[in-house]
């Protein structure tokens, strides 16, 4: 998807509510994963890395609170537990180059804890 149509697609929240969230769980997550990443480029390009930063962390944390929400269809959550490494590594990428890998060490230390806390699997 490129970043003008992601920009255009991109919703501050995932929608979770589908048909079958079973089968659909697979591209719900990676379509909106895909969009934030996507968004996120576009701003690096553009030399805008506050908005870089803004898209990653909020497509990151969009993604741990579906996964901590028991009111959303475990289908759902287990691909954004599955799914979540890859706002992750962006962000690891993001603070290596602008030399604030503590921040990184917090996302980090958050997903962990939540992610055995809230483990849908």
């Amino acid at each position: 998807m490129h970043s003008h149509n992601a920009m255009l697609h991109y919703q501050r929240q995932m929608k979770c509510v589908c048909q079958r969230p079973g089968l659909h769980a697979p591209a719900l997550v990676a379509n909106y994963v895909e969009a934030g990443l996507n968004i996120a480029r576009y701003y690096e390009k553009h030399h805008n890395f506050i908005l870089q930063e803004l898209y990653l962390r909020r497509t990151f944390h969009e993604l741990l609170e579906k996964m901590c929400d028991s009111l959303v269809h475990n289908a759902i959550r287990k691909q954004c537990l599955a799914q979540l490494y890859k706002p992750q590594l962006a962000l690891k990428r993001y603070y290596k180059t602008h030399n604030c890998i503590e921040k990184y060490f917090s996302l980090e230390r958050e997903a962990c804890l939540l992610s055995q806390e809230f483990n849908p699997i």
